[in-house]
């Protein structure tokens, strides 16, 4: 077992042990958050035809058009209809966005351009030919790779593909997650507080982060300082691809829960990872499952999350892009100095094309409210000293705020 490592030889570690799962076809109602197993033809162009991007009228423009020019409307194309009248000079078809443009037309000027009356429309601004069309293939062609294996669904991309006709597509199944949470002190949210109690807060947080990441979630009742019930719990936990915990991973009398791994037949692979908040952070494995044992601090546990556990279930989940890390400047102050490294909380602020970082919070391992409203993590070098406003740091988002 390795003892207080580095962040980027823990997730060597994590991430050496972690294989895709495997792939299933779902049709695309349930493609939402899903990772991509297989790169997406397009079996059409896109659009399929000649198209007007705007409600106006479709003619033949020639080069030598002057204002005002006067046409006999010959036909009306709602959109998803089509016409088969071709437009001759001296014509033109009344045309709406989406319309297929009529055969014999070469543009579309614009509603507002014209003035109608009595069959005929009178254009006070003649465009050249070729003007407002939006062309068959124009935005995707038959054959074209449109989204590649190890793509995150998206809303977007899930339209995309509907806009070409995919009814079903090969993903990464979803990570089953099995989340445990430890500790003498804990009660239940649904009844008063007892003395000595506080309320079990990371179940329902560590199960957000996971069902935000596209996991089912297998949480099971939190346990006391018992080792026996630790191992017991741990065990029930076998039908997932992957265990979190939280609690218990320090070094006081009653942090069992490397004991707990032990006896529920893991291999210790690392403990302590060299960052704050949440440095005893444990790593164990058993066949190909993680165990994943982290802080049992509220805010020091998420952000264990979001730096070790994160990494893990995109690799799980079959995703191919590597996690962001962008340059910030701090908008704040923070007066601590120290020789480990240290990971702030912050909202980002946008100012002129740059990001900003506002650690304007709690930064206490405790904190679960700075959390709240935080975009991003900034990474505070080991032995840095204290943080200046206007210093140039390096950050990464964390998991709502990553661009997919």
């Amino acid at each position: 077992m390795e003892t207080m490592i580095s962040l980027e030889r823990a997730l060597e570690v994590i991430l050496h042990r972690i294989e895709p799962l495997g792939v299933e076809e779902v049709g695309l109602g349930q493609a939402y958050n899903r990772v991509l197993a297989k790169d997406v033809q397009a079996a059409i162009d896109m659009p399929p035809f000649d198209r007007s991007p705007l409600d106006g009228y479709a003619y033949c423009a020639q080069p030598t058009d002057k204002a005002p020019l006067t046409l006999d409307i010959v036909s009306e194309i709602p959109a998803g209809t089509w016409s088969e009248r071709e437009i001759r000079l001296g014509e033109c078809a009344r045309i709406f966005t989406g319309s297929p443009l009529p055969k014999g037309a070469n543009c579309v000027v614009r509603q507002e351009d014209t003035e109608r009356s009595a069959g005929q429309v009178t254009i006070n601004q003649p465009v050249k030919p070729q003007a407002n069309i939006v062309y068959q293939g124009e935005e995707t062609k038959c054959g074209d790779i449109v989204l590649r294996a190890g793509e995150y669904l998206s809303p977007a991309a899930v339209g995309l593909l509907a806009s070409l006709g995919v009814e079903t597509v090969e993903v990464y199944r979803r990570p089953k997650v099995g989340i445990l949470s430890t500790g003498s002190e804990l009660q239940d949210v649904g009844s008063p507080l007892l003395p000595g109690k506080i309320y079990n807060s990371n179940t329902y947080t560590l199960k957000g982060l996971l069902l935000e990441a596209g996991c089912e979630v297998k949480a099971a009742p939190f346990v006391g300082d018992d080792l026996e019930e630790t191992i017991e719990a741990l065990k029930a936990l076998e039908d997932t691809d992957l265990v979190v915990t939280t609690g218990g991973a320090s070094v006081g009398d009653y942090d069992l829960i490397r004991d707990a791994l032990v006896g529920a037949g893991c291999e210790l692979l690392f403990w302590k990872v060299n960052f704050k908040p949440g440095t005893p952070v444990a790593l164990g494995v058993k066949g190909e499952r993680l165990y994943f044992s982290l802080s049992g601090n509220p805010a020091a546990a998420v952000v264990n999350y979001e730096l070790l556990v994160r990494p893990a279930l995109r690799k799980l989940k079959g995703r191919t892009a590597q996690e962001r890390i962008f340059p910030v400047y701090m908008d704040g102050d923070f007066g601590k100095s120290g020789k480990q490294r240290r990971f702030l909380r912050a909202r980002a602020v946008f100012r002129n094309g740059e990001i900003w970082a506002d650690p304007s919070f709690a930064q206490g391992s405790g904190v679960i409210r700075s959390m709240r409203g935080s975009h991003l993590l900034v990474d505070v070098p080991g032995g840095h000293g204290p943080v200046q406003k206007g210093e140039r740091l390096q950050g990464r988002w964390i998991s709502s705020w990553e661009e997919d």
